[in-house]
């Protein structure tokens, strides 16, 4: 695989973390402020010698203990130091800030936005960068990218994945997608307890289907039944599942045991070349169909992937890379929150079934998403690494901290959202007077697709897939939970654990 040796590779990428771990720990003090408070007095958990953070979180002894997932973890931390929270050296990343006051994170966060600092995973970094450097060429995506290269790769895809006209030219495919799969639900929901168990993977292979149609214009075959375990859409599904697991060991251990993790490393490094090669060869089978195409398209009836190759063919590969890497899980992850919400709330979903029957409009499934993403977000919350010093709350925060915002936590508050941990799709619908309102909120606290120019460039290809699904799924079938509460574990982002207990009936 490498012309290098194993130990070489692995040497060079623990070297470059060290570096850039002194680095994002260096101070820069430039901002003026007549008392503020030294970055050390700002209250939290603080790091030993070899461990770091870890004693905080061991079972029993620890002050924050094992938790399933990062909306327990804010919890403690909120409720235990207050709203400014320093975590030094969490596990082997840069020192974080936790702000728990949306106008202190908007303050930070608005004054970076000319040129927004969102650290990616030095894995992946180091990958791209340095391991397949001659393959990306500079081009490194929206995941790993920053500055100047972040800002002129967004540039040239943004025409691209924003156009208004992405609904018309889509929406009959997806919607065959969408069909093939309550066709699947359908037939699958009697076969004993496969759903219980494997609900999760048939969610992935549609999402994956549906991410490749609009990302490369062509159907991949993911809902077809008895497909090998070497069929490319099963091999993606497990690179992405991959991806995430080796990296989260590799990327949040603490960093002296990073010296014993040099075969997660390799094989992390071998899962991302077989991604790669995967995802390339469709992108060269798309290219390939172009080329010998007799007629010239019009240009709104283009596919994404045809417009990108028309500016730029690398920053095409990468995007389209990019999409089968990262719109899979977040997509099917979505999916499953929004039709759990639905499953223990039958009023609603009956509600919203009226409206997906009358054909008029789309604002209760709108709604209704909005709301599954306020209880759930993806990513539970937002980053900047300050580039700059600032002085927030009276504390001085240094450049090369990253400050995080916890917005799925606070969108769970009672101070910003009246009955908060109720489903009501009415509160993104009612009128300003209404006291569900969901513009009393601060508009920073609740951003499950980010914020600024760094926010998800996939959003509206997203809210499609999902919402035509849903239209089809919740048309056709009703959808109950029987069983305990759906539970969320965090690693790299949000995930559900299993079992699931969606029992689907014919909808009448």
């Amino acid at each position: 695989m490498r012309s290098s040796s194993v130990s070489d590779i692995y040497k060079k990428f623990t070297q470059q973390s060290l570096v850039l771990h002194r680095f994002r720990n260096g101070r820069n003090f430039s901002t003026q402020s007549e008392h503020p408070k030294p970055y050390k007095s700002i209250p939290g958990l603080n790091s030993l010698p070899v461990i770091g953070t870890l004693h905080h979180f061991l079972p029993l002894v620890g002050e924050v203990g094992m938790k399933a997932n990062m909306f327990e973890m804010f919890i403690v931390l909120h409720k235990k130091y207050g709203p400014i929270v320093k975590m030094e050296g969490l596990f082997s990343r840069a020192d974080m800030v936790l702000l728990f006051e949306p106008e202190h994170f908007e303050q930070v966060y608005k004054a970076e936005e000319a040129h927004p600092w969102r650290p990616g995973f030095e894995s992946l970094e180091y990958y791209r960068e340095n391991l397949r450097r001659s393959t990306f060429d500079g081009v490194y995506g929206l995941t790993t990218a920053q500055g100047a290269k972040w800002r002129e790769f967004r540039t040239k895809v943004n025409p691209a994945m924003l156009k208004p006209k992405l609904v018309k030219l889509y929406a009959p495919g997806l919607d065959e997608i969408a069909k093939e799969m309550v066709d699947r639900l359908t037939r699958l929901k009697d076969q004993g307890d496969y759903l219980k168990q494997y609900y999760d993977k048939e969610v992935t292979r549609w999402s994956l289907e549906s991410v490749a149609f609009v990302g490369l214009g062509t159907r991949l075959g993911s809902l077809n039944d008895g497909l090998p375990e070497d069929h490319p859409s099963n091999i993606l599904i497990k690179c992405s599942k991959d991806i995430m697991d080796l990296t989260f060991k590799l990327e949040l251990l603490p960093r002296f045991l990073k010296f014993f993790t040099k075969s997660t490393f390799m094989k992390l490094m071998d899962v991302l070349d077989l991604q790669w090669e995967i995802s390339t060869r469709y992108i060269n089978e798309v290219r390939k169909s172009i080329n010998e195409r007799e007629n010239e398209m019009l240009e709104e009836d283009k596919s994404i992937i045809e417009k990108l190759l028309a500016i730029d063919e690398k920053v095409a590969v990468m995007m389209a890379n990019e999409m089968l890497l990262a719109g899979i899980d977040t997509v099917a992850f979505t999916t499953t929150n929004l039709l759990y919400h639905l499953s223990i709330n039958p009023n609603v979903q009956d509600k919203l079934r009226e409206e997906i029957r009358s054909g008029e409009t789309s604002r209760y499934l709108k709604a209704c998403l909005k709301e599954a993403l306020r209880m759930w977000h993806v990513i539970p919350g937002n980053l900047r690494r300050a580039s700059k010093e600032h002085i927030v709350g009276g504390y001085v925060i240094p450049r090369g901290v990253d400050v995080i915002a916890p917005n799925e936590y606070l969108s769970r508050l009672e101070k910003y959202y009246p009955q908060p941990n109720k489903f009501i799709p009415e509160r993104w619908l009612v009128d300003k007077t209404d006291p569900l309102y969901h513009g009393r909120a601060h508009p920073m606290v609740t951003l499950p697709f980010g914020f600024g120019v760094r926010s998800c460039i996939g959003r509206r290809i997203a809210e499609l897939e999902i919402e035509i699904l849903f239209k089809r799924l919740i048309n056709e079938l009703k959808v109950s939970w029987e069983g305990p509460p759906l539970k969320v574990v965090s690693k790299l982002m949000n995930s559900f654990a299993k079992p699931f207990y969606f029992k689907f009936e014919k909808a009448e």
